[in-house]
């Protein structure tokens, strides 16, 4: 996106393709006290791997359209604060809407296209459990689910380098062993057994979640912070 979006700073895109995240995490904490609360999800416990989130209502958040209009709110809010004129709405859409389709190659049966409860649950793309169709790749293969994450992961930063120059030293190198380390960092929740003396409850899963974006933005920010566009250095 943000090769494409050259003149959309990079912290925006990075906001928007979470956006939707942040917002599931709100709903499932649910600090307003919603009765029952809008979104919730189901930890087993002992907690071994990622197949053991179960994602039980997700309708605002997860689902296209929800996605779509998160983005649009999300894009009209940096407007109305001015947060940077050279906001684009299609950049904002694209990278917001874009999680749900990213969801839909690993996720269980727990997406929708409409933000309603009556609305049709879709997925797995792929089923790899016959006695359990409704698992995704990542619950059913796990290893699987994070390799999908990595090759996507490494197709983003091929691009990235390819239309960026990173004037400080071993500036190209610094930010592919970056997202190396991102990927390494997200694999335990792929490897059963990993983080089971982590995860305790669904609120330790929203903030962990929550970490590991924060934590992802960061790095990607601190180590793409000197880049040019290669069109704009010549």
């Amino acid at each position: 996106m943000k090769s494409k979006f050259k003149d959309v700073p990079l912290w925006i895109l990075l906001i928007s393709t979470e956006v939707v995240e942040l917002v599931w995490i709100v709903l499932n904490l649910n600090p307003f006290g919603f009765s029952p609360p809008l979104e919730f999800m189901k930890i087993e416990l002992p907690f071994l791997y990622i197949g053991n989130m179960k994602l039980l209502s997700q309708q605002y958040s997860h689902s296209l359209v929800g996605g779509i209009l998160i983005g649009i709110v999300f894009f009209f809010l940096l407007k109305s604060l001015k947060v940077s004129s050279a906001t684009r709405y299609i950049a904002v859409a694209l990278a917001a809407s874009g999680h749900w389709f990213l969801d839909l190659l690993v996720h269980d049966h727990d997406l929708k296209l409409l933000p309603l409860s009556s609305a049709p649950i879709i997925g797995p793309i792929v089923s790899l459990d016959p006695s359990n169709p409704e698992l995704g790749i990542s619950a059913a293969a796990p290893l699987l689910g994070f390799a999908i994450q990595a090759i996507l992961s490494a197709i983003g930063a091929y691009v990235f380098t390819k239309n960026f120059e990173f004037p400080a030293e071993h500036g190209k190198r610094n930010f592919i062993i970056g997202i190396i380390v991102l990927n390494l960092f997200s694999l335990p929740i792929f490897v059963k057994g990993m983080m089971t003396l982590v995860i305790r409850s669904e609120a330790w899963m929203a903030g962990i979640v929550f970490a590991d974006m924060l934590f992802a933005a960061i790095v990607i920010l601190y180590l793409s912070k000197t880049v040019i566009a290669k069109e704009s250095s010549r």
